[in-house]
């Protein structure tokens, strides 16, 4: 059966949030159209265990010096790899977030950091150039801003300020996965008035895409 991974990166809190109702709204839907299917979720925002930290870049540079690690960086590095690994299995990613100023929470930077290992999710050609290795793979990004930079009536310039969706295309890209969707939320803040309206229509965009997803 095909396994969605789930990339969740919002706090969890008492009150209700529309980065959660948005996911609600999809994999809802999605389960609806795929029962079988196996879903596993991860929120970030709550638990990542392997971030760049020094044991991180240690194990990087003995890697490339071919020396050996250390007991506490074999631990690290053994259970980072069961992160990556699940990455590398899955068939549907499912990214879910907030924007924060711009970009993506810091937490779903670390992931896509962790995730980002050459010989796990691309390798390097003879020239030197980065090949993606991760191939018939879809991905769907969910994501809720107070301000607008999608819709028809925003500024043109304001699509590439959104600097969290286009990075995040970009970096699958780099590991091969290039079947990307995009579903926003976004203009609540902007026009409070006219914010469940807002919500209703991007819910609606949500479930319709976990039909298709």
């Amino acid at each position: 059966m095909p396994k969605v991974l789930v990339i969740y990166a919002h706090p969890e809190t008492a009150k209700g949030s529309s980065t959660h109702e948005l996911y609600k709204h999809f994999i809802n839907s999605y389960i609806e159209k795929n029962p079988d299917d196996e879903i596993i979720v991860h929120n970030v925002s709550e638990c990542m265990p392997f971030p760049l930290n020094k044991i991180a870049v240690s194990i990087y540079n003995k890697n490339l010096a071919k020396t050996a690690l250390n007991a506490d960086e074999a631990r690290f590095n053994d259970s980072r790899q069961q992160w990556i690994d699940e990455f590398v299995n899955a068939d549907k990613y499912v990214f879910v977030n907030p924007m924060y100023n711009l970009f993506l929470p810091a937490e779903m930077k670390s992931y896509i950091d962790m995730i980002m290992q050459a010989h796990d999710t691309f390798h390097y050609d003879k020239d030197g150039n980065s090949v993606g290795d991760l191939h018939h793979k879809k991905v769907i990004h969910l994501q809720t801003s107070g301000g607008n930079y999608h819709d028809s009536n925003s500024n043109p310039d304001s699509k590439i300020q959104d600097l969290a969706d286009q990075y995040l295309c970009m970096m699958l890209h780099l590991m091969g996965v290039d079947d990307y969707t995009s579903v926003f939320a976004e203009g609540m803040d902007h026009d409070p008035l006219h914010a469940i309206e807002i919500l209703d229509n991007a819910y609606n965009n949500a479930e319709k895409a976990g039909k298709e997803f």
